[in-house]
Parts: C-alpha cells; structure tokens; sequence
C-alpha cells in the first residue's frame, strides 16, 4: 500500500515540475518512477555486497534480509534517489528558463 501511495506522490510531484516548465509530464513520470527503482535496486546491490564482504559468502543466507527493517531501508534510499533527480530536474528548469527569458529579451527596448 505504502508503494502505491509512493508512486502517486511521485507522479504527482514529477507531472507539477513537469508542467512548471513545459515539458512532457509522462516523460518526467518515467524519469522519477525510473530513480525510484533505480535507487531501490543500487541499494540493494550495494546492502548485500557489504553483507557478502563483511561476513563472506557461506555466511549471508536469505533469513538475514527477510525482516521488514530492510525494506523499509531500501524505500527510504529510493525516495532519497527520487528527491535527488527532482531537484536536479528543478535546477536544470529553472536554468533553461532563465536563459529563455534572456534570449527573449535581447533587442527589445525598455520604455521608462
């Protein structure tokens, strides 16, 4: 239930940043449900790489990852990636919108 709510605040916050500046609200759903899982996934990979490093390999069974800490981990690092890539995305908007209103504005003339 949590992952649905998750996903929806992602559409939601994806689409609005998305719409702020132009650009195509799916394509930016995609990105952010994509850092999402992605940062879900590297976590993983890097929690049991450690585990397999830190005890060796005939010590890591599958009961040790089983507990819903870990899960709970796993999402936090995803929302961490997702929050990362947005404000990447807003810093990269709100860059492209200033050099569009700087080019808007060369040879049009103030009047005082």
């Amino acid at each position: 239930m949590i992952g649905i709510l998750l996903i929806y605040w992602i559409w939601k916050g994806y689409t609005n940043l998305a719409l702020e500046y132009d650009k195509n609200k799916w394509g930016y759903f995609g990105i952010g449900i994509a850092s999402y899982y992605g940062g879900t996934l590297v976590s993983g990979f890097v929690v049991g790489l450690l585990a397999v490093l830190i005890r060796g390999v005939e010590n890591v069974n599958d009961d040790s990852f089983s507990n819903s800490g870990w899960n709970i981990l796993f999402v936090l690092f995803g929302a961490l990636a997702c929050y990362g890539v947005y404000k990447l995305l807003e810093s990269k908007g709100e860059k492209e919108q200033l050099k569009k209103e700087g080019i808007e504005s060369i040879g049009v003339q103030e009047e005082n």
